[in-house]
Formats: C-alpha cells, structure tokens, sequence
C-alpha cells in the first residue's frame, strides 16, 4: 500500500467537503439538528399525558412538509437552471425578474396542492387522521406557511445568486436549521428562554402553537394567527427588495454569466 496516494485520497475529499457545504452538513448540521430536535420532543413527551399527542405530532409533520415543499421548490427550481445552463438564456430572453419569480412561485403552488391532497388521503387512511379536524384554521394556516415559504426561498435564492451556486445546499439544508425554534411537535414553553426568544420572530412557530391550541381547544387562535402574518408581510417585503438589489448588482458585474 502506498501511504502517499492513500494521502492524496484524503487531501481530495478534504478540499472538496471545505468547498461544498452539503459534505459538512453530513458531519455537523444534521446530527446536531437531530440531536437537538428529538431532546426536545423527549422532553415534551415526559411532560404530557394527551389522547391528542399522536395527532399533535401528525399535524406538526403535515403543516412543515407544506412549508419546506414551499421553500425549497423556489431554490431548487433554480438551482437547476444553473445545474443546466439555462439561467443566462432565461434572463437573456425578453422576460423580467418578476415574471421568472412568478412563474416558479405558481409551479411550486400546484406542486403543493398536490402533495397536500396525497398526504391527506395517506394520513386518513393509514392513521386515521383527518385534516379537517383543524376546520377552516387549516387554510389560514397553510397562508401563513406558504407566505413564510415564499419569503424564506426568495432570500436563500439571494443569497445563491449574490455568493455562488457552492451555496446550492443552502436550498434544502437551511429550513431544518429553523426547525427546533420552530416549535414543529411541541410546545415554545418547552425550549430555553434564549431558544423562545428567537422563536417568537419566527412566523412557523405562531402556525405550530395556534394548530395545538385548536387541536386541544377545538377553536382558532386569531392572535398566533396575526403575529405570524404580520411578521410575513414584513419578511416578504425585505426579501423581495433584497432580491431586486442583489439581482441588479449580479447583472451588472457579470456575475449571473458565472454562475455554474
């Protein structure tokens, strides 16, 4: 065995994993989201005793798929036009940042009607869990959850175009690093003080405490229901500017033609 070509394996992967991020979060990112999601729920599990904790959990996963689906599809969508080569033959032709960003936002919305009516069927009929037990708070939530999903996909797509398509895994890496202040499968009270304080600037976790609140007490929390639309529409408004500014610098210093 030649311990120099065994080095030159190892040298190979190193600079690859220091220069494409979704190598590093196989080492760090995952294991310590899962590490520190699933303590949570452990802790959450000891504290109650609830006939409703199988359809807490359930919920919680359906109402996350719709945003993370959301989310993720405006990033990947373009991060295969990059993949592809297309993205300098999309914006050399006639059509406009808003009408690209409207056509991807409206693709990824069918997309999720779609996985919404499969996951339902599924979740009725293998877990007896019926969507419409959240009543007609089950579209306002899913408003919320899509708007938060537009505003967190256009920012990460800022942030691909402005630094690099190496940030690509930022696309389906980054809703996870959300998800433990997002309070997905138990309650805010559950996280530290500093953990509560972060969560309460995050739109998901009012969605989360107001789909709880309504499977225990049977009505909707218009209060959760308003913070998190509020902080939407803020959030909304700031990536959609930053996204025009970053998308302006990009065209001007040439660097959309570079990105591969």
């Amino acid at each position: 065995m030649n311990l120099v070509r065994v080095y030159a394996v190892v040298l190979r992967h190193y600079f690859l994993s220091v220069h494409q991020l979704d190598r590093l979060f196989g080492v760090f990112f995952y294991p310590t989201i899962s590490l520190v999601l699933w303590g949570f729920i452990s802790r959450y599990v000891q504290q109650i005793q609830s006939n409703h904790l199988a359809a807490l959990l359930l919920g919680g996963l359906l109402l996350w798929i719709v945003f993370e689906n959301v989310d993720t599809d405006i990033g990947l969508s373009f991060m295969w036009d990059v993949w592809e080569g297309n993205v300098v033959n999309s914006f050399a032709s006639p059509i406009t940042l808003f009408e690209y960003m409207f056509g991807t936002i409206l693709v990824g919305f069918l997309k999720i009607l779609v996985t919404i009516i499969t996951l339902g069927i599924i979740a009725s009929v293998f877990y007896n869990f019926n969507v419409t037990a959240l009543g007609f708070g089950l579209a306002l939530f899913w408003v919320n959850l899509i708007l938060f999903g537009w505003a967190f996909g256009i920012f990460k797509l800022s942030l691909i175009l402005r630094f690099g398509s190496r940030l690509g895994p930022l696309t389906w890496s980054l809703p996870f690093m959300l998800m433990p202040f997002s309070a997905v499968y138990y309650p805010v009270k559950i996280l530290p003080t500093v953990f509560q304080k972060i969560a309460w600037f995050i739109p998901l976790s009012h969605v989360f405490e107001g789909m709880r609140y309504t499977l225990a007490a049977g009505k909707f929390d218009f209060g959760q229901f308003y913070m998190a639309m509020g902080l939407n529409l803020i959030y909304l408004v700031l990536s959609i500017s930053l996204l025009i500014k970053v998308f302006g610098v990009v065209r001007r210093n040439g660097q959309l033609v570079k990105l591969r």
